[in-house]
């Protein structure tokens, strides 16, 4: 099974679409529910990202830009993760991995928790992608903006 644990700038690109009307957050989560990515997944929430996507949402807000505070994301193949004792206790060893030693706040937790899990973290922050990668498979939704190019790191990891 593939396991995928989402930061919160893959979360919000979600209901972020270009003025084409595309986000790669949005088509990455699609695709596996429309079939297109085969296989059995699991989508991994950390619960300290529900704090962070409120933040951004508000900030948008004030900023006068729209954007539903609510986000439906929890289905069959999704779990929320909790950031606790257990979390700390297998990540312990992982905070002066070269790349994580880098990492900020909750990009460490998100990284770490794609650590522990196995798991492709999923981002749209490029300075997490660069210092994660290091050490876990990640998939950058930067290099598809245009375009669906994450299948192409789906590919290059389970070679």
């Amino acid at each position: 099974m593939r396991k995928f644990v989402w930061d919160t700038s893959a979360i919000v690109n979600i209901k972020e679409p270009n003025a084409e009307g595309y986000s790669p957050g949005n088509s990455f989560y699609e695709d596996f529910n429309d079939g297109w990515i085969e296989g059995e997944y699991l989508n991994i929430f950390p619960t300290l990202a529900v704090f962070e996507i409120q933040a951004t949402v508000s900030k948008k807000h004030r900023k006068g830009q729209r954007i539903l505070r609510d986000f439906y994301l929890m289905d069959d193949n999704a779990i929320s993760y909790d950031v606790n004792q257990e979390l700390i206790t297998k990540s312990i060893d992982l905070f002066t991995l070269d790349g994580f030693n880098n990492l900020q706040g909750a990009d460490l937790v998100f990284a770490c928790i794609a650590h522990v899990e196995d798991a492709y973290l999923v981002t749209m922050d490029r300075k997490l992608a660069l210092h994660a990668s290091k050490q876990i498979k990640v998939i950058n939704l930067n290099e598809s903006a245009e375009s669906e190019n994450y299948y192409r790191a789906l590919f290059q990891y389970n070679n």
